[in-house]
């Protein structure tokens, strides 16, 4: 759980056919970002994740992230 009670997300591609809901945690090069998968949803007492995907990092190109939000983490 961040501490937060939003956080800055995109969608990119799973390559599994469909897409993730992702946070970036650093930068790598100018192309390049780490990023962290959301994937759960926002309760009153904070982030509930789903155990499938909630928390991976991976590395992906920049150019790939879309839609950019604020998402929250908890509801009001």
């Amino acid at each position: 759980m961040r501490k937060g009670d939003s956080v800055t997300v995109f969608d990119t591609p799973s390559n599994l056919g469909g897409s993730f809901t992702v946070s970036i945690t650093s930068e790598t090069d100018a192309e390049t970002v780490e990023v962290r998968v959301w994937y759960g949803r926002a309760t009153p007492s904070g982030w509930e994740p789903w155990k499938d995907w909630d928390g991976y990092t991976f590395q992906t190109r920049r150019d790939l992230l879309t839609n950019q939000r604020v998402m929250r983490l908890r509801k009001p």
